[in-house]
């Protein structure tokens, strides 16, 4: 604890409002002065947190504040002190559990349902333990209360907890989350730039002034019965919410491929000897420019990966996963503009994709088997009640297997305890409740130090699942499989090594070093390194399959869904040669390998533009063609890879799309084949053209 800082603000906040009550230089209305007080309140909050990143900060700049309105005349503070009435503490404890419900329960029950799986805690522990918290926060303040012996102490306690709880249920609902998307239990490495910092910064304090003003003039007009009532009914709604939320999941427990004991099929994936089999290795978020770098340094890919063709000339239709997965499983039918031309429920159509392999390869006599289907039913860890049908086996990478594997190698997959989990849904919940200069300070000094083991775990266990795959194949299939593998070992970088083990400890380089590798973020660096060790684990799978004579009958493609948000460049020699090395063209840059039935000689590379929208069509030559049972069984074909091609940034989210489309914030559109050519492309942005280019709303 900064005992000198905290003396001294005690000090000089108290002076400041002095200042702001009594001084005659001030010419303003009292309107005017409540608006400065309401600032120097927010300013002193946030610096209290910046200095001070821990829960005492709160009862300290409570009792600061109601200490400080002793200074108010008390002729000036009467009208509020009428207006609340004999409703003051009921108004009081209704604000304060508005903000701890919201805070304890409601958002981290909303955290944990939308979680990627990460979060490994019973619903009974998290409400029970979490509910007490809320429960003591709620006394705590109540004893607060009734220490501000004076009535403008307890009228300037209510007023905080009023303004408090109707920011936090803006904050929470209204405005966006304002940091990028998590990964595991982190959040993406992915800078916001200053001027955005302050550009929020002086958004927080409109917000802040324009609510304080408002309550102040609806309590001093209506009193304090209308707001009682409003929080009563947002509570009963939170409540509803949160109770329907937990009823939906626990009807989700009983799916395929995940029985109600929690057992899996440990061995979900399977190919034949003697008929023909498919294969797709979904590698999410490898950017396809960092293949020339692998090969470089591990030339004997060339060879254990033969038969395969390198289309470098690929790209996606946007940039993270929920505009780029669609036309790889769907086509070019299933781009975020041709879902949005047909003007139905996106979800729908987001498992139409989804089901188009597995209904035409079914009905052609093979079996199903898709494993990890991230995304399916607009779930992160995937729903496989979605698929459902005659022959298609839905499932998720047994966690026994990947347990086994990192015990072999030493590597302990411990999860954190429930109660630590606890701990981080409400200080997940707190960051998406607060103001963005209290966000920031949150997510520089809060306290995650706590989770960063499980996020290495986060790695670790993609990391096994890869290295498992020989474990939880069979190779004594009768009829011919289709096997559809999802990873998403390259968009977790953080926690790999350069010796393609996971460390406990992130990966970390000076800049210097960094640049000596050729790159020119460490950002960068963290994911060349995970891209090409996930790589090599593929190539040690296709080994396997060799050994187990599956290889020369089964055709294999192994693709990414988009490429890299954040300050991640491409210096390969297309990438420099063509003046495309800045994250604008890198986003989209995904990657593409595809090994027909019985190829064989080292890797190919071919210069025919190839978006991986192709993926459905290369697959099912396998079975003379596929067709679209929801598009009036239109044949599955290159139509849509016509140029101009065009990328859509879309928000990252499900909940951030339309009910019935994207959310298309921008386009860029290539007008010749080569993506490596920025020649080619049209309307990149300025802001997007600059090294080093980032976004903070869209991490995947």
């Amino acid at each position: 604890m900064d005992v000198p800082f905290f003396a001294l603000n005690t000090v000089l906040v108290p002076l400041g409002v002095r200042f702001i009550v009594f001084s005659e230089k001030l010419k303003v209305s009292d309107t005017v002065r409540g608006g400065f007080l309401a600032l120097l309140a927010f300013a002193d909050a946030g610096l209290i947190l910046w200095r001070d990143c821990h829960l005492r900060s709160i009862p300290y700049f409570a009792t600061l504040f109601a200490l400080t309105a002793l200074l108010v005349p008390e002729t000036s503070a009467r009208p509020l002190t009428e207006a609340l009435g004999k409703r003051r503490f009921s108004l009081y404890l209704l604000s304060v559990a508005t903000v701890a419900s919201l805070v304890f329960v409601h958002l981290p029950i909303g955290t944990f349902l939308t979680s990627p799986g990460e979060i490994g805690i019973h619903f009974e522990y998290l409400t029970t333990n979490n509910v007490k918290s809320a429960t003591a926060a709620i006394y705590l303040a109540a004893l607060l209360y009734a220490l501000a012996v004076a009535p403008r102490a307890k009228a300037a306690l209510t007023l905080l907890a009023l303004c408090g709880a109707l920011l936090v249920l803006v904050y929470s609902f209204v405005l966006p989350f304002g940091y990028p998307m998590m990964s595991g239990v982190m959040f993406e490495q992915i800078p916001i730039p200053a001027v955005e910092l302050v550009a929020r910064t002086a958004g927080d304090a409109l917000l802040l002034v324009l609510v304080c003003t408002l309550v102040m003039k609806l309590l001093l007009r209506y009193g304090a019965a209308a707001f009682s009532i409003g929080l009563v009914i947002v509570n009963l709604s939170l409540l509803a919410t949160s109770g329907l939320s937990i009823s939906r999941d626990t009807g989700d427990k009983e799916r395929p491929g995940i029985a109600a004991d929690g057992s899996f099929d440990e061995q979900p994936l399977a190919f034949s000897k003697t008929q023909p089999n498919v294969l797709i290795i979904f590698l999410d978020r490898f950017m396809g420019g960092y293949l020339e770098e692998t090969l470089k340094r591990h030339p004997e890919l060339e060879t254990r990966l033969e038969g395969f063709t390198w289309y470098p000339k690929t790209l996606a239709a946007g940039q993270n996963s929920i505009a780029g997965v669609h036309p790889i499983f769907g086509g070019y039918d299933y781009t975020p503009r041709e879902m949005n031309a047909r003007r139905k429920l996106l979800k729908d159509l987001s498992v139409e994709a989804y089901r188009l392999l597995p209904h035409n390869f079914s009905k052609k006599g093979y079996r199903v088997n898709f494993v990890n289907p991230r995304g399916l039913g607009f779930t992160m860890e995937g729903d496989c009640r979605y698929l459902e049908m005659e022959g298609v086996n839905c499932s998720h990478v047994p966690a026994k297997v990947t347990q086994r594997m990192a015990a072999r190698f030493g590597m302990s997959t411990s999860v954190l305890a429930e109660s630590n989990y606890a701990d981080l849904l409400v200080l997940l919940g707190s960051m998406r409740a607060v103001p963005y200069l209290m966000k920031g300070a949150l997510h520089k000094k809060g306290p995650w130090k706590p989770f960063m083991d499980h996020s290495a775990g986060t790695t670790l266990r993609e990391w096994a699942e890869l290295k498992a795959l020989p474990e939880m194949t069979r190779t004594d299939a009768e009829k011919s499989n289709l096997n559809i593998m999802w990873s998403i070992l390259p968009h977790e970088p953080y926690f790999m090594g350069e010796d393609c083990l996971p460390r406990r400890t992130r990966l970390e380089l000076p800049d210097e070093e960094v640049k000596r590798r050729g790159h020119s973020t460490l950002f960068g660096f963290q994911h060349s390194v995970t891209a090409r060790c996930s790589l090599l684990l593929v190539a040690d799978y296709m080994d396997f399959l060799k050994r187990e004579g599956v290889y020369e009958n089964t055709k294999i493609v192994v693709v990414s869904d988009h490429g890299i948000v954040g300050s991640a460049e491409d210096h390969s020699t297309r990438a420099v040669h063509g003046g495309t090395t800045a994250n604008a063209y890198v986003r989209s840059r995904s990657v593409l390998l595809v090994k027909g039935e019985r190829q064989a000689g080292k890797m190919n590379v071919s210069e025919e533009f190839m978006p991986n929208a192709d993926v459905p069509r290369l697959v099912c030559q396998q079975i003379g063609g596929c067709t679209n049972p929801n598009l009036g069984n239109k044949t599955v074909n290159r139509h849509g890879r016509e140029l101009p091609f065009r990328v859509s940034f879309v928000p990252w989210q499900f909940n951030k799309q339309k009910p019935d489309g994207f959310v298309i914030k921008e386009e860029l559109t290539l007008e010749k084949g080569d993506p490596y050519d920025a020649k080619n492309w049209k309307n990149i942005p300025e802001r997007l053209r600059a090294k080093d280019a980032s976004s903070p709303a869209h991490g995947e």
